[in-house]
């Protein structure tokens, strides 16, 4: 077996390889945007190894994948998506809605804002749910700066923070742990 290393130092002037082999600025839209979703991902792969629940970490599996599919896209100018085998597609989106929904089906949501902390799933699954809203907000601003191709992906990361926010809950409701309000309401 080649050994491989993850070390290139190609980066070591603040560029990254884009996966036509170009090169971006760090800072660049792109970047952002996919780093922000790799964010996200690492704390969906947290609350995954954290939890319990085989619904849970069977919706975060599904969740990760699409997610690597996004950022494989992001990553690739978009003159250059032909060197994509796969995209996330509208068939992905409604698998995360029909999950979305399977779960909000046994949860008695309350008409108020909830405190985020009641159990260390939870909690995770809410810093990933803000992490996924950031990363919308940079996906959309790349967006306007250079026109995504599959207009799915900001509909998914739209659904996605819908999604965990319910697994955050269902993880309190399938622990018998109360939902928690701030009090100044």
């Amino acid at each position: 077996m080649k050994h491989f290393s993850i070390t290139t130092k190609t980066g070591d002037r603040g560029t990254t390889g884009l996966l036509d082999s170009s090169r971006v600025l760090k800072c660049d839209a792109r970047p952002e945007a996919y780093g922000t979703i790799d964010e996200a991902n690492a704390f969906i792969g947290l609350a995954r190894a954290k939890t319990d629940l085989q619904k849970v970490k069977g919706v975060l599996l599904i969740v990760q994948n699409h997610l690597y599919l996004i950022n494989a896209e992001l990553a690739c100018p978009t003159e250059q998506l032909k060197l994509l085998k796969r995209k996330v597609e509208t068939k992905d989106l409604h698998l995360l809605e029909n999950e979305s929904a399977e779960i909000e089906k046994v949860l008695d949501l309350p008409r108020k804002f909830v405190l985020y902390g009641q159990t260390e799933v939870s909690a995770i699954l809410d810093v990933a749910r803000a992490v996924i809203r950031r990363a919308e907000r940079r996906v959309v601003e790349l967006n306007d700066q250079d026109k995504i191709a599959n207009e799915t992906i900001l509909a998914y990361l739209n659904r996605l923070s819908d999604t965990l926010f319910l697994l955050a809950r269902y993880e309190e409701f399938a622990h018998n742990v109360p939902y928690a309000h701030p009090n100044a309401l």
